[in-house]
């Protein structure tokens, strides 16, 4: 049977922008490997990961804030930052939460973050991200007997996937603004045959945003275009709700939202709220709070948030209520 010609260069159109270039990123493991390092060397680990980084901005590297001494606390913290941030991103609310219930505090620096390079994030992979962040939570069980995975953003799909895959690993989830999914409905072209190539004809070699004065300090805020295929493979191979499903352990989850018009237009929170929807936590285990007047997507930064208040009070109130924590003494 002939095709008719009229057809045929359709056809063939479509068939070579199906055979185009697409993310090819290898399968990601979220299973955690037992990591035996003494806490007497923890300090010196965590800082030999950054020695060497060229261009690592002063302040953006990975540390552990120790509740008084050298010793394993009931409760570990690990806070894992978003993406183009650094740990300073969630400061105050976890240097708070930690010290308000004596926990030793992670702070680490996820793979490709904090160098000052308006090349960041070129090459990087999910796979990277993913192990940088499975580290720290190795790394948050040397420290506590039980783990608190706290994260903004993209430290939220990692938190939620690390928990999902690794249900005795993590004690609870303090999840603001979780990066379920990116907000802007176009960047479903970034993983589609060509969609790198669309991402730099549409934005430019490089995506650039300006925050406040201080978060210059904080946040690459020039980078590859390139590096937004990565992020959206890890939320693609990851939200998903046979994950969410898994989930059994208490979660806060608090964004920023008002109306329609004033909301989080990073991330979407109504992907936030069919991922807490799908949840298997107990219903008096998982809380959702809107912050109406945080007025930013990172509502735990002293940097962005307006109403950082709002937050400390309802993730406090959460940990004592919920999670049953209790202030140390002179908190």
């Amino acid at each position: 049977m002939k095709i008719r010609k009229r057809y045929l260069f359709p056809t063939l159109l479509a068939g070579a922008f199906l055979a185009g270039p697409r993310p090819g990123f290898p399968p990601l493991d979220g299973k955690l490997k037992p990591v035996n390092l003494p806490l007497e060397q923890l300090d010196s680990f965590v800082h030999q990961k950054d020695v060497g980084i060229a261009h690592l901005r002063p302040g953006n590297g990975g540390s552990i804030i120790w509740a008084d001494s050298l010793r394993k606390t009931p409760y570990s913290v690990v806070y894992l930052h978003g993406w183009s941030a650094s740990p300073v991103e969630g400061d105050p609310i976890h240097r708070e939460f930690a010290k308000r219930y004596g926990c030793n505090l992670y702070l680490p620096r996820l793979a490709g973050h904090g160098i000052d390079s308006k090349e960041s994030f070129a090459d990087l992979t999910p796979n990277e991200l993913l192990e940088s962040a499975k580290e720290a939570v190795e790394i948050g069980q040397l420290l506590g007997e039980k783990v608190i995975l706290m994260s903004c953003s993209t430290g939220g799909t990692l938190s939620v996937y690390l928990t999902a895959e690794n249900p005795d690993a993590v004690f609870a989830q303090l999840l603001f603004s979780p990066n379920i999914d990116i907000y802007d409905p176009l960047s479903e072209l970034l993983t589609i045959p060509w969609g790198k190539q669309i991402a730099e004809q549409v934005n430019g070699k490089y995506h650039s945003f300006s925050p406040p004065e201080e978060g210059f300090k904080y946040w690459t805020t020039t980078y590859r275009t390139s590096g937004l295929v990565c992020l959206k493979s890890l939320i693609e191979r990851t939200m998903k709700p046979e994950v969410w499903h898994k989930i059994r352990q208490p979660l806060f989850m608090g964004y920023y939202y008002k109306n329609e018009e004033e909301q989080d237009k990073v991330v979407s929170v109504k992907e936030m709220l069919r991922f807490f929807d799908n949840v298997s936590t107990p219903e008096g285990q998982k809380v959702k709070m809107a912050f109406p007047n945080a007025g930013h997507h990172v509502v735990v930064s002293r940097i962005n948030s307006r109403d950082l208040e709002s937050v400390r009070r309802e993730t406090f109130a959460y940990a004592e209520n919920v999670l049953g924590l209790k202030p140390v003494a002179g908190e």
